[in-house]
């Protein structure tokens, strides 16, 4: 049941928060005509002489902390309730109307000179705004509509002149000077108004008992307390609570005022509503004692905030900040140390306290960190060193130092040293390691076998070595083989120097030309040269690690003598294997050169659809021959049976081959039967004529015997049927007599 409870509390609450958000500008105006109208009734119009007219005040207030676009709106309910008020009060119709006009002329003309732009809110503990609502509020105003009433109570009311105008004036200035601030301060501390209550309510009710008690009796001056007690309530409660005070001092004190009660009723009155005059100025001093405490306070505070704010910098840099903070004077005492120099060096404070920097620095490092010190004594503003600094476990950090003299603020005379060191390790590393990489990159341009040229993105040499002069035959400059820092020369009048070395210049500069319009792209190609020359080019762009273009790298090596030494080997090579597929005897293709190209003609033909022949030729009885001649004879005979195949055959194409021994062969790419058996009859007659003597053959000469094998090869069919095709037709034409030619196809014998 409690959890049921709880839940439908909760829920109620949020529902009344937003119909308060959605509602609240109409609650604000409510709230506008609710106060404004009870101002009006409570202090009376009739008595309005003799008090403080608050109700300017409360809507002024409204008008100041409210957007300037619902000013008509504020002005207008503004209006109705005063109507309304002093129509309770006083029955005139006509007069409540322009006494109601009036009091909102009043109250737009100093809102408008005091909210001339909608972002500027009331501050009186601003002085300049503090003195802008003096001059508009509380005397322009109430002197523009005080004039304004004296003219209308001469001629409606018939009183006289200036002391309408005396007491319309003091009593609208007083009203703005007390009530305006007061409400300001409540309406914009509502949010925190309650944060001091419970622990100092009785400061509060203090003041309200010497208030009650100060305007109730005129035996015991108690009344004096009521500074005090305010200044109290202002710096224990704060500005809303004081003005509250002030409000219900100014209501309790006008009744009883008027009631002939309090100090202010018994003392001797000049003219009617005297009293009441003097204490609404008692009430307007305490006012402005109030605000000008707080313009002080609040100068204080701002003072205060000021310096913890530069307090919580200076703790947020010192102790965040990887930079060593050390203030210290002349003779080495340290008065600052920040938290980084443990952090970096291990050193805490209590260990650090029993050394002198200079102690901790490398002895090597010594003398020069000593000269500045000197120097900053000596007059200098500051100065700069890099020292090896020990950590607290023996090893040393590299340190830059950043010295600066402190001085004086009252004297200016120098009173110490502002050092700021960071570690510079990583940096004295990088320049450890460019220095060894500018030294690799140095001896790599001494010792390389190629002319390096390195060119940067805006196209000017910054590198170029002794090897690449002497490739190209163009002058270097002077300095030492090197990446350098500074120009050596343009590309383009380098670019000139060598163009016209080359065999096609135009096709050498498209090419250069297409790589730097391409930085991501490599080159590897060779130049020739007018004088014979052959030069291998690599190139290839440079870029950082972030991948910037840094520029282009050229190398260039003079290949010539490797470029001949290879044609010898290439000639060699050729030699070698022409020599493999040569019968030496003969000078004919032998058998290897026979296989391998017999089965390239075969897949040829099978290819292309058409015929191949092949011929196998024999030297008729070359046994008896070789018995009667001899074996040099014999090999005389069968190269001049070669010759005379060769002699035969009339294209290119086709190949002649010895086969083994005292054979031959005869390769007819794309030939028929007809052709090959032309071919055959040729080389028969060739022998012939020839008329080698050869006792052991019938016909007292040498002859040879042809077999002629003519096919179109078929898919898996092997070029060996055609060798067993030919093979078959030379034992024809053997059976049948020698010294003729045989096809396979069973054509007639020659």
């Amino acid at each position: 049941m409690l959890s049921t409870l709880d839940s439908t509390v909760s829920a109620s609450r949020r529902t009344w928060a937003r119909l308060t958000r959605r509602f609240a500008f109409a609650i604000r105006l409510g709230a506008c005509f609710v106060l404004v109208a009870l101002a009006a009734v409570v202090v009376g119009f009739k008595a309005q002489y003799t008090l403080i007219w608050i109700a300017n005040g409360l809507l002024l207030a409204y008008l100041l902390l409210a957007p300037r676009w619902r000013w008509p709106a504020y002005l207008l309910t503004g209006f109705a309730a005063q109507l309304l008020g002093c129509q309770l009060v006083y029955r005139s119709f006509a007069i409540n109307l322009c006494m109601a006009t009036l009091n909102i002329g009043a109250v737009y003309l100093s809102a408008y000179f005091l909210r001339q732009r909608s972002t500027l809110l009331p501050q009186f503990t601003d002085p300049a705004y503090l003195l802008r609502f003096l001059v508009f509020a509380v005397l322009a105003a109430p002197l523009a509509s005080g004039a304004v009433f004296a003219l209308f109570a001469r001629s409606w009311i018939h009183t006289a002149p200036l002391h309408s105008f005396q007491l319309w004036t003091i009593c609208g200035s007083l009203g703005a000077a007390i009530a305006t601030p007061a409400f300001v301060a409540i309406f914009k501390s509502r949010s925190g108004i309650t944060v001091n209550w419970r622990k100092n309510w009785y400061y509060l009710a203090l003041l309200f008992a010497v208030v009650t008690a100060g305007f109730a009796q005129t035996r015991a001056p108690i009344l004096f307390m009521f500074y005090p007690l305010l200044l109290l309530v202002l710096m224990r409660m704060g500005l809303a609570w004081a003005a509250a005070s002030t409000l219900y001092a100014a209501g309790i004190g006008t009744r009883m005022t008027l009631a002939g009660l309090g100090p202010f009723a018994v003392i001797n009155n000049a003219f009617p509503g005297e009293a009441g005059i003097r204490m609404q100025a008692f009430l307007a001093a305490g006012m402005f004692m109030a605000y000008s405490v707080s313009v002080v306070i609040e100068s204080q505070k701002k003072a205060e905030q000021r310096l913890q704010e530069i307090v919580a910098l200076h703790s947020l840099v010192t102790e965040n900040s990887r930079d060593v903070i050390i203030i210290a004077d002349f003779t080495g005492h340290r008065k600052f140390v920040s938290p980084a120099m443990e952090t970096i060096t291990g050193w805490n404070p209590k260990d650090l306290a029993r050394y002198r920097t200079i102690e901790l620095v490398h002895p090597a490092d010594r003398p020069k960190a000593a000269a500045v010190v000197q120097s900053i004594r000596s007059g200098a503003e500051g100065g700069m060193v890099e020292v090896r600094f020990r950590k607290s476990n023996g090893e040393y950090v590299w340190a830059e130092a950043s010295l600066r003299v402190v001085r004086d603020k009252a004297t200016g005379s120098p009173s110490g040293i502002l050092n700021v060191a960071r570690d510079i390790s990583e940096r004295k590393q990088s320049e450890q390691s460019r220095e060894f990489h500018n030294s690799l990159v140095r001896a790599i341009h001494e010792v390389s076998l190629a002319g390096i040229l390195v060119v940067n993105e805006d196209g000017n040499v910054v590198s170029i070595n002794k090897r690449f002069a002497e490739v190209w035959g163009v002058a270097t400059p002077e300095m030492p083989i090197s990446v350098h820092d500074r120009v050596v020369a343009s590309d383009e009048q380098l670019l000139a120097d060598c163009i016209h070395q080359t065999k096609d210049p135009e096709a050498f500069l498209k090419r250069v030309q297409e790589l730097y319009a391409n930085p991501d792209e490599n080159d590897h190609c060779e130049i020739e040269l007018n004088d014979g020359r052959i030069l291998e080019r690599y190139s290839t762009g440079l870029r950082s690690d972030a991948g910037q273009y840094l520029g282009r790298v050229w190398f260039f090596t003079d290949i010539t003598g490797r470029k001949q030494a290879e044609q010898k080997l290439q000639n060699a090579y050729q030699m070698v294997e022409a020599l493999s597929a040569m019968d030496p005897m003969t000078g004919l293709a032998n058998r290897r050169r026979f296989d391998d190209y017999l089965a390239l003609e075969w897949r040829r033909a099978m290819r292309e659809n058409k015929p191949i022949s092949l011929l196998l030729v024999d030297v008729d009885h070359f046994k008896s021959y070789n018995d009667t001649y001899g074996h040099l004879c014999g090999d005389a005979c069968l190269k001049r049976v070669a010759e005379t195949a060769l002699e035969s055959v009339k294209r290119a194409g086709d190949l002649v081959s010895r086969f083994g021994g005292d054979e031959f062969t005869v390769i007819l790419a794309d030939t028929g039967s007809e052709g090959a058996f032309r071919v055959a009859k040729e080389i028969c007659e060739g022998v012939r004529k020839c008329n080698l003597p050869h006792e052991g053959n019938g016909i007292g000469s040498v002859t040879v015997s042809v077999g002629c094998g003519t096919m179109t090869p078929r898919p898996g069919q092997a070029a060996t049927a055609l060798i067993d095709l030919a093979d078959h037709a030379l034992y024809s034409a053997k059976r049948a007599g020698r010294d003729q030619a045989s096809c396979g196809n069973g054509n007639a014998n020659l």
